[in-house]
């Protein structure tokens, strides 16, 4: 047994495996020694680790026109956790939900470490929101809107958003990227696949009050009889942010395999505005759209609405949404009101 041990070749896999952990560990080590180095020079820096508790609640009531669900209270989101320092370079987030959409069930939510390194360079290892478009990689309870727009969360091919993986990213001027290598199922889902998935984003900081940038993922699924099914996604983005106005676009494309000869299509976006009333007041409005291949007539809704602002990023927000649904001219309308306490 040990001479055929002894004797195995190692496959290419085995190779690019361990090829990525040692990288993983060079960077990790380069980030310990200069933690290191910087705690030796500063004798006056504050004692680590520095956690401080964190979470949120968003309690949530919606009253609609469709006979199926006319009045709901629900809590949409329940979070706690810890984010800080756990040393001079090294940022630790670990959040977990009590209650998570769609199954309203508890589950892991952020669990990751960022190791600064340079401005150039950093490293996120664990899991976390992944970097595509505006909405995607955004906390929720920093969205204008009490919820993602329609093709934000339809062009998601992410649990949560998030998934488990390795990220890195940084800025130069007046351009900073993302780049992530991640299973590609989603958080908290356990990953039996060699194949790993790879998005990035790029930002253009055109002025001081405008910025632009493009997202890209590629990647693979399964979905059965097959095991192996591409897909790919492509977005562009801009947002302007000039006290009191706020504006903010996405275009999102999602190309997929149904099996080997036969590909669909998805498109959508969004146009969101904020207008800062005074300290306390903001008003919002957002048109969406969601044209998936093979409907007669795509999604489209409008929301309108106001927050305000408690403290901090708690908020007491009342959205009104008129939309139409897929394949049908019939205008619905809802009305939602959220309270959402941050610590």
């Amino acid at each position: 047994m040990l001479n055929r041990i002894l004797t195995k070749k190692p496959n290419q896999k085995s190779f690019k495996g361990i090829f990525m952990l040692v990288l993983m560990l060079f960077f990790i080590q380069i980030a310990w020694a200069q933690n290191d180095e910087q705690s030796s020079d500063s004798k006056a820096q504050s004692s680590y680790p520095d956690l401080q508790p964190a979470g949120f609640v968003q309690s949530y009531f919606s009253a609609s026109d469709m006979a199926a669900d006319p009045v709901n209270f629900s809590i949409a989101r329940a979070r706690m956790g810890v984010k800080g320092n756990i040393s001079e370079n090294i940022k630790l987030s670990f959040i977990g939900g009590a209650v998570e959409p769609p199954n309203n069930s508890p589950a892991l939510v952020n669990a990751f470490a960022d190791f600064t390194i340079h401005p150039l360079f950093n490293i996120r290892a664990g899991q976390f929101l992944m970097p595509f478009g505006l909405e995607g990689p955004e906390p929720i309870i920093k969205n204008p809107a009490i919820n993602r727009a329609r093709p934000t969360k339809q062009l998601n091919t992410l649990r949560m958003f998030r998934d488990i993986g390795v990220m890195t990213y940084g800025k130069y001027e007046f351009i900073s990227y993302s780049i992530a290598v991640i299973n590609g199922n989603g958080a908290n889902v356990t990953e039996n696949r060699y194949q790993k998935d790879v998005l990035g984003r790029l930002d253009f900081s055109l002025t001081d009050d405008l910025m632009a940038g493009v997202s890209g993922h590629l990647g693979t699924f399964e979905s059965d009889p097959y095991k192996k099914l591409s897909r790919q996604r492509w977005g562009a983005h801009a947002e302007y942010k000039s006290n009191p106005f706020h504006f903010r676009g996405e275009i999102m494309l999602h190309d997929r395999e149904l099996n080997p000869d036969t590909r669909n299509q998805d498109v959508g976006g969004y146009l969101l505005g904020k207008y800062k009333i005074d300290e306390k007041w903001e008003a919002i409005g957002r048109w969406d759209y969601h044209a998936p291949d093979n409907v007669n007539d795509i999604y489209q809704g409008v929301t309108l609405g106001t927050n305000y602002q408690l403290s901090g990023l708690s908020s007491l927000s009342l959205n009104g949404v008129a939309y139409s649904e897929y394949n049908t001219s019939t205008v619905n309308y809802m009305l939602r009101i959220q309270l959402q306490l941050v610590l």
